[in-house]
């Protein structure tokens, strides 16, 4: 049997470092709205929900006519959103592109997916990006990741993992704002106490980890860039101008 799988995206206006970012001007389009039309590029989601708790966004998105899921204001992880928005969808697989991964690649969704289809253990999935330039290594706004020989999430961390203590060219990912799970996982995730790792390294993820759970690490080749603040917009400005893929996938959009 098909699996219904549905793509939401959280936003809200209330970040603390770029206050109102969902809706940032690219390239003549909110952020909010290249994201949700590249998740649309997808043939494998069946729909496509914001999930937001600021008018500001659900009228921007309905202007574009796409479809909002409104929120609890309380929010503060975008899991617990996600959750919350898709308790009345029918879903198997939610994937949830975070509002501020405006250049990622349509076709990474079925990467993540297609762990959920070779091995029905699978519960969730975490796009891993190669970092390329080392000075990410030190930015605190880019989450590191170290994966085992069998693609499982060994740790994150704000700071640079591994330590390079022998210089043996380790490879390095940073974690993207993209990744999945199943229906039922996801709501047994919100329900895990908070643990301490998770507050620490203030990376919600690692909740899953130390309560025991696995995360498939999907790693792909190219550089991920999502927005943490506002000079980060003219950077994914250059990106989308310069970049093949992405100017090809911007006339489609």
């Amino acid at each position: 049997m098909k699996k219904r799988i549905v793509a939401m995206i959280p936003a809200r206006m209330a970040s603390s470092r770029f206050p109102g970012k969902p809706l940032a001007n690219i390239l003549g389009l909110p952020m909010i709205e290249h994201v949700r039309r590249r998740v649309l590029l997808s043939q494998l989601v069946d729909e496509v929900f914001v999930a937001t708790c600021d008018q500001e966004i659900m009228e921007t998105v309905q202007h574009f006519g796409g479809k909002v899921v409104m929120t609890s204001k309380k929010h503060v992880r975008c899991t617990d959103r996600v959750e919350e928005a898709a308790k009345n969808i029918t879903s198997d697989i939610i994937v949830l592109v975070q509002g501020d991964e405006p250049v990622f690649m349509p076709e990474v969704i079925e990467k993540l997916i297609n762990p959920f289809l070779l091995d029905s253990s699978v519960t969730c999935t975490n796009l891993l990006s190669l970092i390329k330039d080392k000075n990410d290594l030190d930015d605190i706004d880019i989450v590191k990741a170290v994966v085992n020989k069998i693609q499982n999430v060994m740790y994150y961390s704000r700071s640079p993992i591994p330590y390079v203590q022998v210089d043996n060219d380790p490879v390095c990912y940073r974690q993207t704002g993209v990744s999945a799970f199943t229906h039922t996982f996801l709501s047994q995730f919100v329900n895990l106490s908070p643990t301490m790792l998770e507050n620490t390294e203030s990376i919600d993820f690692l909740r899953i980890i130390e309560h025991g759970c696995n995360i498939w690490g999907v790693v792909v080749s190219q550089e991920t860039f999502g927005v943490d603040r506002e000079g980060d917009i003219e950077k994914i400005e250059n990106i989308i101008r310069t970049n093949p893929m992405q100017k090809n996938i911007m006339i489609k959009l």
